[in-house]
């Protein structure tokens, strides 16, 4: 697959050479696409195959800013662009520092430092926002199908919530950044751990560690494929790894610059790879050996 809608490509991941191989599983890049402003999450709708992309548009380093200068893009299944700027801030609504995303329902949630805001997925209607009391800095976000979760990594705490906007907290590791469904289970990584946990969604019990620490430097995004591989990016190392299903082996799939919030679209087996300082999307094949 080449360059679509006269996009660039630019090639900004390449694949680490000589340890290009997870357990079973490696990336084949087939198209990178610039001109975004400091894209920090790429999330796939399940029930559409949209790929809706975060952009924070940091200024000085200020990637926690009120700035009202954040915008979500959207682009078509497989990573063509349909729109760079598919929501905008505004005066009524502004998006500062946008950057976890996840879908319920016709509804797009934005973590965006101390709130959330939604926007409507399949209509041309206002957003709206939800109030996180005492949130500090709100990162990734995922979904159960029934609810929206989202994380904080200055406090550690995993949010749940409702459709009528009620919350529950849920235990989470120390600056919990990434977290993610499988199977319905609940996981997250840890930025300052540089760990991967397994929470308990009722929060009853507290998080517990995969014991990869040594492995990683700064985790942002999680997935977890169909076969129980997980996938993580690690931002400083500039990698993007793979866990075996028992949690054992952690083998790079791919080098890449600032890799943020990873996305994955299951049915083409495809992962998004947001390369924040490079204002790029890299968008992988994955394939088993």
């Amino acid at each position: 697959m080449g360059c679509r809608s006269g996009v660039v490509l630019a090639v900004v991941c390449l694949v680490a050479a000589g340890c290009a191989t997870g357990p079973e599983w490696r990336a084949r890049e087939i198209a990178s696409i610039g001109g975004f402003g400091a894209p920090e999450c790429a999330l796939v709708d399940p029930s559409s195959g949209a790929v809706y992309v975060s952009n924070i548009v940091i200024s000085k380093g200020a990637a926690w800013a009120d700035d009202g200068t954040g915008f979500i893009s959207r682009l078509r299944p497989g990573g063509e662009p349909q729109a760079m700027r598919w929501k905008d801030s505004t005066p009524d609504l502004p998006l500062n520092a946008a950057k976890g995303m996840c879908v319920v329902g016709a509804t797009l949630y934005v973590a965006d430092n101390t709130r959330i805001v939604c926007y409507p997925t399949t209509r041309d209607e206002p957003g709206r926002r939800i109030e996180i009391p005492g949130a500090r800095q709100l990162n990734d976000m995922a979904s159960d199908g029934a609810a929206a979760y989202v994380s904080d990594t200055a406090t550690g705490r995993i949010y749940r919530i409702d459709p009528q906007a009620s919350l529950r907290e849920i235990k989470g590791p120390p600056s919990a950044n990434g977290i993610t469904f499988h199977k319905g289970r609940l996981f997250a990584v840890s930025w300052g751990m540089h760990e991967v946990y397994e929470l308990d969604a009722s929060g009853k019990e507290g998080p517990k560690p995969f014991g990869l620490a040594a492995s990683f430097k700064n985790l942002d995004g999680i997935e977890v494929l169909e076969d129980g591989t997980f996938i993580v990016s690690d931002y400083t190392a500039g990698k993007v790894l793979a866990i075996s299903p028992d949690r054992k082996t952690v083998r790079p799939i791919l080098s890449c610059r600032t890799p943020a919030d990873i996305g994955l679209d299951r049915d083409l087996g495809l992962l998004y790879v947001p390369a924040l300082e490079a204002n790029a999307v890299s968008v992988y094949k994955l394939e088993k050996k």
